[in-house]
Formats: C-alpha cells, sequence, structure tokens
C-alpha cells in the first residue's frame, strides 16, 4: 500500500481552488496568469481563428517526430532571433515553456552540472523543475525591494552574486516581463550580465514565455536573447506560445539551443523527451506554424498581441490612477512595470485581508494584471486600499 507524506499544493492553483469555493457573487481572481478581455472572458484570437479554419480536417493525427514539426521550429527560431540562424542553432519542440525547462534542466544535470541559480524572486515552478530535474536550487539577487515606489534592478548585487556562482552553474534569466516583479534589466544592465555569464562560464537557460506579449512588441521583447546570440555563448531559449498566442491548453513550445555542438545537445534532448512523453502534441504547433508562416496571418497576430499589451498598459495606469486617489500614496511602480504581472508590495497579512474580501492574489503580493478589467478595477482597488490602510 501507498504511504506518503502530504504534498503541498502548487500556490497558484492553491489560490484557484480557494477562489472556486468561494461563493462570494463578487469574488475576483487576481492570481493565474491568463489573459482575460475588459468583459473578463478568454480570449481566441483571431489570427488563432482563421489557422483553424485553414488547418480544418485537413490535418494528419500521425505521430511527430520527437524532435517536433521542422517548419514550426525554423519559424520560431525566426521569431526568437530575427531570423533562423540554423548553422549554429538546433531545436527541440516541447511541451510549452515548462516542458522546455524540465528538458534544459534534464540535461544540465545529466552532463555534471550541479546547481542551478534563478532569480529571487521568480516564477514558482522554477524550484519545482530544478529539483526533479536533480539540480541543486538557490538563487540571485533581483530586485531592489527597499524602495517598490520606484522598483528597479539591484544590478550592483545581481551582477556580484553572478560572480560568486561556481564555474559551470547554471543561471535561469528570463528574457522579458518578468514574472513575478514586471521589471527586466535594461539594455546596458544585458550587457553586463552576458559578460558575467561569459567570465563565470554559466550555463545560460533564457526562460521565453511573454515575447511580444510584453511590451507589445515581438522585435523589442527579444533584445535579451539577441544580445547572447551576438556574444557568441553557448546558451538555451526555452520558448512558450501559450501567453503571446492564447494557446494556453496546446501546450506549444520549442527550446534553442545555440551552440558549435547544438545538434548533440537536442540529441540528447530527445532521449530524455523519448523517455518522458516521447512525442509533442501537434495541434498546437500546426496552428503556431500556419500563423508565422502567413504574412498576412503574422501581421494579425502582431496587431493582436499588440493590442493585448496595450489593454494591460491601460489597466496599469488606471489601477495606479484609483491607487493613489484611494490610498493617498504613490503607486508609481504599478505603471513602470511591464507585461502580465505586478509586483504591488503588498504584504502576506495585507493579501489576507484581501481574501477576507474576496479578492484574491498570491501571498507575495503578485497580481495579473491582465485579469484585471473595467468591471472590476474598483473593486480591486476599493479592496486594496483598505487592507493597506488599516
Amino acid at each position: 500500500m501507498f504511504s506518503l507524506p502530504p504534498t503541498p499544493e502548487d500556490p497558484v492553483f492553491a489560490l484557484n481552488r480557494l477562489f472556486n469555493a468561494d461563493p462570494s457573487p463578487t469574488k475576483i481572481s487576481c492570481g493565474i496568469g491568463a489573459y482575460r478581455d475588459n468583459s473578463g472572458n478568454p480570449t481566441v484570437l483571431s489570427c488563432v481563428k482563421k489557422a483553424k479554419d485553414l488547418i480544418g480536417s485537413s490535418t494528419q493525427n500521425e505521430y511527430l517526430p520527437i524532435s517536433g514539426d521542422a517548419e514550426f521550429l525554423s519559424l520560431s527560431r525566426e521569431l526568437c532571433f530575427g531570423s533562423d540562424p540554423s548553422s549554429n542553432v538546433s531545436s527541440i519542440q516541447s511541451l510549452s515553456g515548462t516542458g522546455g525547462l524540465y528538458l534544459s534542466l534534464k540535461l544540465l544535470s545529466q552532463i555534471g552540472c550541479k546547481k542551478v541559480y534563478a532569480s529571487n524572486p521568480t516564477w514558482g515552478n522554477h524550484k519545482s523543475l530544478s529539483l526533479n530535474a536533480g539540480l541543486e536550487y538557490s538563487t540571485y539577487t533581483y530586485l531592489d525591494l527597499t524602495n517598490l515606489s520606484s522598483p528597479s534592478i539591484d544590478i550592483t548585487n545581481f551582477l556580484s552574486d553572478l560572480s560568486s556562482m561556481p564555474l559551470n552553474s547554471a543561471v535561469i534569466l528570463q528574457a522579458c516581463g518578468h514574472n513575478p516583479t514586471g521589471v527586466d534589466p535594461t539594455s546596458e544592465q544585458w550587457d553586463m550580465i552576458v559578460e558575467k555569464c561569459r567570465e563565470r562560464k554559466l550555463y545560460v537557460i533564457m526562460d521565453n514565455a511573454y515575447q511580444g506579449f510584453a511590451s507589445g512588441s515581438p522585435e523589442s521583447d527579444s533584445l535579451s536573447i539577441r544580445k547572447f546570440l551576438s556574444s557568441g555563448l553557448d546558451f538555451l531559449v526555452c520558448c512558450s506560445y501559450a501567453k503571446n498566442f492564447g494557446l494556453y491548453g496546446q501546450r506549444v513550445g520549442a527550446v534553442h539551443v545555440v551552440s558549435a555542438d547544438s545538434k548533440n545537445v537536442v540529441d540528447a534532448m530527445k532521449q530524455i523527451a523519448r523517455a518522458t512523453y516521447s512525442n509533442p502534441p501537434k495541434h498546437g504547433s500546426d496552428i503556431v506554424k500556419t500563423v508565422l508562416g502567413s504574412e498576412e496571418l503574422k501581421k494579425d497576430w502582431v496587431r493582436e498581441v499588440g493590442e493585448m499589451s496595450e489593454r494591460i498598459r491601460e489597466m496599469r495606469s488606471k489601477i495606479r490612477e484609483k491607487l493613489e486617489e484611494t490610498t493617498g500614496g504613490s503607486w508609481k511602480h504599478v505603471t513602470d512595470q511591464i507585461g502580465m504581472f505586478s509586483y504591488t508590495g503588498l504584504s502576506k497579512e495585507q493579501v489576507m485581508k484581501c481574501r477576507e474580501e474576496s479578492v484574491y492574489m498570491l501571498e507575495s503580493g503578485r497580481v495579473s494584471v491582465a485579469g484585471v478589467n473595467e468591471g472590476n478595477l474598483e473593486r480591486i482597488c476599493d479592496v486594496i486600499g483598505r487592507a493597506v490602510g488599516e
């Protein structure tokens, strides 16, 4: 008989369970990072609808190769790097960004890497993925938490932590739209980060979950990746198409390996994939390659992802305006941040007071701005205002 201790529940899905169990007719979830329109409804992009119509019933249901759909991977490289630099880049399709991270971390553990570092704070699943891949997990300094009214990267301690990492350790860097803080390094700071990674011979994993969705420009959001590409360093990019295509349930992703030895790295990842899930799913990658492979549909996608990003920026402005009116304090950090999430600066105690009024957010105070709309904004800000004011 099985006899296991209780397993801690994932914080994001635990929050969703609490929200679903709340009978309040005015309950609001600010937790799970999924885009909602201004009416609070899930969004299916028009370019995705058109792609599905084009695919129709003609698609075959045969297995994809273990490495995935070659055309999808080529178009993914082009989106990521600005072209398809296939001479020193090899790729494997993954189960969204999460699956890509697991393949990357498991590969590193198999070739002798012992320890991986992620930012403090970071996406909660980075730690679980690292430990399950057999790596020791630690963190590096990221955000200066001394003044949340003016958030910034603590670049001095960030670089110092990179300098103190053992040679050949792994480091996870978020390419854009940092989760949960919404604060990204500047172009100059990325240059310094690249050089420290070179100095310490670090295995770099770029977590690219929000390209296009963060700033509204796929080109701008690839800045950090292209800096690493031009540096000549070996690195990995784990791409997700959940947020920027709205394909949350399709699990579409890719890992791009930049190295003179990239083919051998991908071949090793294929062995991990074969022993884990064997072959990637097909429908989601069919949708993405149909959109990216069509000049017209790609233009539609760039426009739509820009519109989603712009709506989030508008909500940030309105949240700031309402909270400053309600509390009398500065909430400038809300508009200084970028992407889907806002690191509000609320304490755990204040978060719990919000939950008592059926407004749900993570204990860290992270809010998914993508879930805020004209209909719930005022109530969210009123509840936060009371929690802060008590």
